[in-house]
């Protein structure tokens, strides 16, 4: 019998489903390693479950089997991703599961990356029972920044919208504040806890003057900002640059460095990265190469208007799209994609849900 296609229980998925919730604890906090969770089950009954926190500490697998003990013989292993099978800065987690005793394996998802790939072939050749895409696509969701990284070597790119019903993200004075409920908001402030990174461009800045913090969530680490400004028109007594200047990144022109400011700013603490423009744009495909390459930044989140939203899209760099919908009409104002934008084209539905009064529509892109 294909082992693939073994049936899919319903403790299959109650497992799975604490193992994905493990490995959440820790999003956008392992990159460049994916989030990865993991519980081991004996008799219908919890015996460890465990998180990988980091890059360079103990991966999910062998911290659950280290803190299970010998009660891991003859367990069943839940694991997010396919455990790995080669020597980096761990041990392969195969071998791990393999002394330990377990009898079974329960995985999520293949890994991605071919130098970690294996671990199936591994735990079935050592004569170990192995089940496949147990929420394979929640999985997939849990390590999408990782893929992203591994596949093209630069940072995850989401984009979150916030509209109208008659697709207007502001009204006629611009005001953008508020288009959804609280309920949103908070959700977008957890969104921000699982990335590196939090984008706008100055236009925002100027308008909103925001910190791009996580506030309404509890994290540990907080998000860089980064900030589209060609010119250098960031004020100097803009919040960011006030209470978070160490943690800001403005993504500028060349040319922008003569400009006295760019010397305050750098004394300040703020990081400036000068790329080539193209017109009134900012190459923001170089940008992001040398964010991942010296900045340490595999993920981000874009929170910008209108312009910057449809720059991204034009240019095939978003890849997660979070269209938060109101339940309210404004008649006229702001739209969400004007005629000349390339729009939603090449993007599939993921996922729809209820936040309070809002839905929220969760997009990917089809390559």
């Amino acid at each position: 019998m294909n082992r693939k296609m073994e049936k899919i229980t319903t403790e299959d998925l109650k497992f799975m489903s604490l193992a994905i919730r493990e490995a959440y604890k820790a999003k956008g906090k392992t990159l460049p390693n994916p989030a990865v969770g993991a519980v081991i089950v004996k008799n219908g009954k919890v015996i460890s479950k465990a998180f990988h926190e980091k890059a360079g500490q103990p991966h999910a697998e062998a911290l659950a089997i280290e803190r299970a003990g010998d009660k891991a013989r003859g367990a069943t292993l839940y694991v997010t991703l396919e455990p790995c099978n080669h020597y980096g800065k761990t041990p392969p987690c195969t071998e791990k599961i393999i002394k330990a005793g377990i009898k079974e394996v329960v995985i999520g998802i293949r890994d991605p990356n071919p130098i970690a790939s294996g671990g199936v072939e591994r735990l079935k050749a050592a004569g170990i029972k192995v089940k496949e895409n147990v929420f394979k696509k929640r999985c997939f969701e849990l390590i999408e920044d990782f893929i992203v990284n591994v596949k093209y070597s630069r940072p995850f790119v989401s984009l979150k919208l916030a509209s109208t019903l008659d697709g207007f993200i502001a009204d006629e004075k611009g005001d953008s504040k508020w288009v959804t409920s609280k309920k949103s908001r908070t959700y977008v402030h957890k969104l921000r806890s699982y990335h590196n990174a939090v984008m706008v461009g100055i236009g925002t800045v100027l308008k909103d003057d925001p910190l791009l913090n996580v506030r309404y969530v509890e994290t540990e680490v907080q998000p860089d900002a980064i900030v589209i400004d060609k010119d250098l028109k960031i004020p100097l007594n803009a919040r960011l640059i006030k209470r978070r200047a160490s943690e800001l990144i403005v993504i500028t022109s060349e040319k922008s460095l003569l400009n006295y400011k760019a010397g305050i700013l750098k004394d300040l603490g703020v990081k400036l990265l000068p790329v080539s423009s193209s017109g009134k744009y900012l190459d923001l495909t170089e940008a992001f190469k040398t964010l991942r390459e010296q900045f340490g930044i595999y993920s981000i989140m874009c929170e910008g208007g209108s312009g910057l939203a449809g720059y991204l899209l034009e240019n095939n760099l978003i890849d997660k799209l979070y269209l938060f919908y109101a339940m309210k009409v404004f008649g006229s104002g702001i739209k969400l994609f004007d005629s000349s934008r390339k729009g939603l084209k090449g993007y599939k539905v993921l996922s729809v849900k209820r936040l309070g009064e809002d839905f929220l529509v969760i997009m990917f892109r089809q390559n």
